[in-house]
């Protein structure tokens, strides 16, 4: 049998909470290839055959870009083309796959279908 002290000292496991980045990338044409860059992240630039393999350059090169600030304790560069929300339901991502949450931007609500 535990006494008091015992079961206080005994801490339910913390869960883990995670967070989702948001930044924004821009991919334009270049020279035959595609030019991404993040405009939050200083120095980010990559390029690909296509526009879909430079989004997958751009958003590998940003997952080495925030571990490298997290390792050296810097700070996110939260702003307009960074956000950071508080998300605990995100869905488990095997191993070697990419989660993405895109945002695009839409010439006009009246086109957009919402009424």
């Amino acid at each position: 049998m535990r006494t008091t002290a015992a079961k206080r000292a005994v801490r339910k496991p913390v869960k883990a909470v995670r967070l989702r980045l948001k930044f924004t990338v821009i991919v334009e044409p270049d020279c035959g290839t595609f030019h991404a860059f993040c405009p939050a992240f200083k120095g980010l630039h990559v390029d690909g055959k296509t526009e879909n393999e430079a989004l997958r350059n751009a958003t590998k090169a940003a997952r080495v870009y925030v571990d490298s600030l997290a390792a050296h304790g810097e700070p996110l560069p939260i702003g307009p083309d960074c956000t950071l929300d508080r998300e605990e339901q995100i869905p488990t991502v095997p191993p070697r796959a990419f989660l993405r949450h895109l945002e695009l931007q839409w010439p006009s609500h009246g086109t957009s279908g919402i009424s």
